[in-house]
């Protein structure tokens, strides 16, 4: 192979140019992974195998991996370890993908990465997302971390980042997404997501549906992974911000300011996974429970986006997590008095979504400049209800209209900054 790259990285703007040039999932969908590993693992190895040089917990699951992931951070950090989480999508600025300690990658860091190795990225062909996942672990080894949480991309059999060794893999749920690249079945997706599991490496797995159970414990078993379980915990929401924890013959009430029900069960994902790595990561009780009551999941995760108002933003786009942002919903109203503003992605307008969306009051849609956006044409056939969200630049009679509705942004992390961006003009 031959290096073709021209570029010169002496600032991040030059970062950000070349990786705007690299087809992103957000707009192109399949068309821009790769799933290939074998390229992958051989570019890490012509830098240094970085990722073998931190322990790591690794996490997939349909709904609750990022939730998970950042419990897991907030856990080891308060207990005092040196900490990396890689994340993703960015929501706001590619930086933050990558947090040391609970703080983003410097663009400093960034540059020196891109300095040393573009021509390699360009040598290999790396993906937008094998390009972030490369970052990552280079970061990491070169920080000297105590440990990495890792969140799996997509699926996760053939996930960039699937090419570690985790002290412990973690699989918070499987339900129908992304159908068109990891299968049409509960079956077919269950295997995509335990192709994470690695031999003699235990296995944390949440509620997963009966229908993917079966694959899930043949793969474990088959690699000698021991199977942890979250069911004897009973996780449950008790009240708003008070969660329950049945840990043998002792009930744990756990404080956190989430909102969501579906939470339960990935807080008794992360305490499982602190008993198994307690021999080498010893976290106590107490510090279990200030890191929860200290959690937050950061942006468009049922983000109160400005204190006068009522109005949240979810990135709720496939079945299970529209129920559970519905859930979100009924503790602070109604369905029946809550307005929608609605934006997709065209691969995820199925009609069991959209049925679950319906049942907002009011609903407005948005089509994002993507090119794998939904148009208001694509859904207003399953939400015949819905009107056209109005030009940003006609947002005053919107906003009043709106002043004291409860009113939820939703369907896509993608739609969120422009979310964002109108909130704080109008603010």
């Amino acid at each position: 192979m031959s290096s073709t790259i021209v570029m010169i990285f002496d600032t991040f703007e030059d970062v950000e140019k070349y990786l705007n040039t690299i087809p992103k999932f957000q707009s192109s969908g399949a068309e821009a992974a790769n799933f290939d590993l074998s390229r992958f693992e051989q570019f890490c190895q012509s830098i240094g195998k970085p990722q073998e040089q931190f322990p790591a917990v690794h996490v997939a699951g349909t709904n609750g991996k990022g939730s998970t992931c950042h419990m897991l951070d907030q856990i080891y950090r308060q207990a005092g370890y040196r900490v990396g989480l890689y994340t993703s999508p960015h929501i706001v600025d590619f930086n933050e993908r990558f947090q040391l300690n609970g703080k983003p990658i410097s663009d400093e860091a960034l540059i020196t990465f891109f300095q040393r190795f573009a021509d390699r990225i360009e040598e290999y062909k790396l993906t937008y997302f094998e390009i972030s996942t490369a970052i990552a672990f280079w970061w990491f080894a070169e920080s000297g971390i105590d440990i990495a949480i890792l969140e799996v991309g997509l699926g996760g059999r053939l996930d960039a980042t699937n090419i570690i060794d985790p002290l412990v893999s973690v699989i918070t749920s499987i339900g129908t997404d992304h159908s068109d690249i990891l299968g049409e079945t509960i079956e077919e997706i269950a295997a995509e997501k335990a192709g994470i599991i690695k031999q003699g490496r235990p296995v944390v797995v949440g509620d997963l549906p009966d229908a993917a159970v079966p694959i899930v414990n043949e793969i474990a078993r088959d690699r000698q992974a021991p199977l942890v379980s979250i069911e004897e915990l009973h996780p449950q929401m008790v009240a708003p911000v008070r969660y329950q924890l049945q840990v043998e013959s002792e009930l744990i009430e756990v404080r956190s300011p989430l909102l969501n029900p579906i939470q339960a069960q990935n807080i008794a994902i992360a305490w499982r996974v602190m008993e198994v790595l307690k021999d080498q990561f010893s976290v106590e009780k107490t510090v279990f429970l200030q890191a929860m009551q200290q959690m937050e999941l950061g942006p468009a995760r049922f983000e109160k986006l400005a204190p006068s108002q009522e109005w949240y933003f979810d990135g709720a786009h496939n079945l299970e997590a529209v129920r559970a942002l519905k859930q979100s919903v009924q503790m602070i109203g109604t369905l029946s008095d809550a307005t929608l503003v609605l934006c997709l992605m065209r691969d995820k307008v199925n009609p069991e979504v959209m049925k679950e969306f319906s049942e907002f009051k009011n609903i407005y849609y948005y089509s994002l400049g993507l090119e794998r956006a939904a148009n208001y044409n694509d859904i207003v056939q399953w939400l015949p209800d819905a009107n056209p969200f109005p030009a940003l630049n006609d947002h005053q009679s919107f906003r009043n209209d709106l002043n004291s509705e409860l009113v939820i942004f939703a369907g896509s992390f993608y739609f969120y900054n422009t979310v964002r961006d109108w909130v704080s003009s109008i603010a």
